[in-house]
């Protein structure tokens, strides 16, 4: 929709705002600005200022394919009136017209894309694709906004920020309800109400306004279905509500599916948290390292990501046991990360945060998003599991070349994307999706391909029925004989001593909160620790859809410890990129309700998964598989004792992994030539 119109004149811009009753025109402020920005997720005065400085780069736009700014930016032509933002999260492109004169900009953060543009230009940004869809309109006025206290089951009250548009009928209502802060969701928010849909973003249990205490991922499901049933029987709602999130705001969204609760009639997840055990705080029944970094920034009643930045994590998360971490960090206990220290296995209160455990309560017609590099995907993992059986139409997937904060860039590290990998069409899809199951609009995205999916290498978007789409197992035998893959007679094994004071690492920095990169790991494959299977250079591309799967036996001389997959693709040059990854805790290798700990020397045998992935290796390229048992700053190095991470000692494991006929380890994935 055509939100703002600014008017630029020599000495001053000009603002008319076509979601306020008058549309009379009005200087752009500072404040003014400030506000705008927060709907339009760039600074609007800056962004304007600088069109006319875009003018000493003409030439280049003219002649050349890239140039940089004098405030850094560096721009890429995609064709003759588009130049993507390179280098930059999230990208802030430009459009140009015949003379090479920038005539506005395009930005998209994971859920949403910006426009600001001349209006003769428009269609060479995604409001084409609005148009085309017959979704542009008039904007629509927005009417009362107010904060509710709601109260739960239990007596305690959750602040509630409702927007509603102006109409005195009954209307659906879109919902997120976040640990990060209800106001700043809402002027992006805004747009569904300028739609006719009533918004309501509300702050957790225990966070901001909210009473309780917050103790992560607990109460969100209860929490839920009296917040749904609260909106249902507000005067202002028809009935008919649909929820909006990522990553916390994901998790809630299936937790509040989990529930039942029959007035929820739509989703739209994005790069979800899965459950506790498996995803957030571990990772394989493996306490995370990683996540520590966000305990910190919600360790207070208000979000503060600034405590996510810190020079000494190495340090710091060295710290035994680990629950003194946050005392010796922050000079105070966490209670939340504190409760789940105390229940290690996935006893009743871990099988509570656990909406996948419920299956069978999940119903909700959902559009999930994610990336191939997002940290949270073994939620995904899970909600693409749970909605396996949905009728055709009910349910869309996303899953492009990401991150957890995806949809935003065009690099990710060294690795360059190409100009297909932001989708600037993602909030039609989504306005599309909440249109239809909340307004019965028949606007044809029921009967869309299910899965939309981005294969790597191959820097082309797909669609099937599903993902991963069907396709027969190939097996690829290990040898470590050889270190690479081929069915061997007998047995053979190779062996590796792991060291909880010198762990393996994961490339990633623990302030950033992403833990998933497409990073160059040869060196680090090199490491005593670390043993890789690597096949022959290949002679035909593979392409790999879904998630690889090691079936493997193997040995340790500890009572515990861990297991750590990584897949790389090896270049003609020795490049080694991550691909993907798993991790296990080797006590829960049966059943992660019971710790099963290891007798030393007695050889086990292991199924172990990474996380999901559409990848293209390329002839002459080699596929390589690396095991090992750690994967520090993402899981805790294991320190192979009974005590573990609330001991202060560790021991030093010999760990052996076995190949050939008589124990079988096999790497199976699915892969079409």
């Amino acid at each position: 929709m055509r939100l703002i119109d600014f008017s630029v004149t020599s000495d001053q811009v000009l603002v008319t705002r076509h979601d306020r009753p008058t549309a009379s025109p009005q200087p752009l402020t500072p404040t003014l600005a400030t506000e705008l920005g927060a709907i339009m997720h760039f600074d609007p005065a800056q962004a304007l200022a600088r069109l006319p400085q875009f003018g000493r780069w003409q030439p280049a736009m003219r002649t050349g394919t890239t140039f940089t700014t004098t405030w850094q930016a560096t721009y890429e032509r995609r064709d003759a009136h588009y130049w993507l933002n390179r280098h930059a999260r999230p990208a802030l492109d430009i459009i140009v017209d015949d003379a090479g004169t920038v005539v506005g900009y395009q930005q998209t953060q994971r859920a949403v894309t910006s426009v600001l543009v001349q209006p003769a230009w428009a269609r060479a940004t995604v409001v084409a694709a609005w148009q085309n869809a017959h979704m542009m309109r008039s904007v629509g006025t927005l009417g009362r906004r107010f904060t509710a206290m709601v109260p739960m089951r239990d007596g305690t009250r959750l602040a509630t920020e409702v927007l509603l548009p102006a109409t005195t009928q009954p209307v659906a209502a879109i919902m997120e309800r976040t640990p990060y802060g209800r106001n700043q969701f809402i002027p992006g928010y805004q747009r569904f109400a300028h739609r006719g849909y009533a918004v309501i973003v509300q702050d957790v249990r225990g966070r901001e306004d909210s009473e309780g205490p917050w103790i992560p991922f607990q109460y969100e499901r209860d929490d839920a279905n009296d917040t749904l049933n609260w909106i249902a029987a507000q005067p202002w709602n028809n009935g008919r509500v649909g929820m909006i999130g990522g990553s916390y705001g994901g998790y809630t969204q299936w937790a509040a599916a989990a529930s039942g609760n029959p007035h929820l009639q739509a989703i739209v997840s994005m790069v979800t948290a899965g459950g506790a055990f498996t995803d957030t705080f571990a990772h394989g029944g493996a306490p995370s390292m990683a996540q520590l970094a966000w305990f910190f920034s919600v360790s207070g009643q208000r979000f503060q990501p600034n405590l996510m930045h810190r020079d000494d994590w190495d340090q710091l998360l060295r710290t035994r046991p680990i629950a003194d971490i946050p005392q010796v960090g922050l000079g105070h206990a966490i209670p939340g990360y504190t409760a789940y220290l105390q229940h290690p296995t996935y006893d009743e209160f871990m099988a509570n945060t656990d909406w996948h455990a419920r299956a069978d309560h999940i119903h909700v017609p959902a559009f999930i998003q994610s990336g191939w590099f997002d940290d949270d995907a073994m939620g995904t993992i899970e909600a693409l599991d749970v909605t396996r059986n949905y009728a055709p139409g009910q349910r869309h997937i996303l899953l492009g070349p990401w991150l957890h904060g995806g949809n935003a860039q065009y690099d990710l590290d060294d690795l360059a994307l190409p100009a297909n990998a932001i989708r600037h069409d993602v909030d039609l899809l989504h306005t599309q999706w909440f249109d239809h199951f909340l307004r019965g609009v028949d606007n044809g995205i029921d009967r869309q391909p299910t899965a939309e999916y981005f294969t790597m290498n191959a820097n082309q978007w797909h669609t099937a029925d599903t993902f991963p789409p069907s396709a027969p197992a190939t097996q690829w035998p290990l040898d470590a004989t050889t270190a690479g893959f081929g069915a061997q007679p007998g047995s053979a094994h190779v062996d590796y001593d792991y060291d909880p004071n010198d762990p393996a690492p994961q490339l990633v920095d623990v302030s950033g909160n992403e833990f998933e990169f497409p990073t160059d790991y040869a060196h680090w494959e090199h490491r005593s620790d670390v043993v890789s299977f690597t096949s022959p250079p290949l002679t035909n591309a593979i392409t790999i859809n879904g998630r690889l799967t090691l079936h493997f036996f193997a040995s340790s001389s500890a009572v515990d410890t861990d297991w750590a997959i990584r897949a790389t693709d090896v270049s003609p040059d020795g490049h080694a990129r991550n691909v993907t990854d798993g991790i296990m805790n080797a006590k829960f290798r049966h059943d992660p309700r019971h710790a099963e700990y290891l007798t030393p020397g007695a050889i086990n045998e292991y199924t172990l998964a990474t996380l999901q992935t559409s990848y293209q290796f390329l002839p002459g390229h080699r596929l390589r598989l690396d095991v090992t048992s750690a994967a520090s700053n993402l899981i805790f190095p294991n320190p192979n004792t009974r005590a573990g991470l609330n001991g202060t000692t560790s021991v030093v494991a010999h760990q052996r992994i076995y190949t050939g006929s008589d124990y079988p380890s096999t790497l199976s994935f699915n892969a079409a030539g």
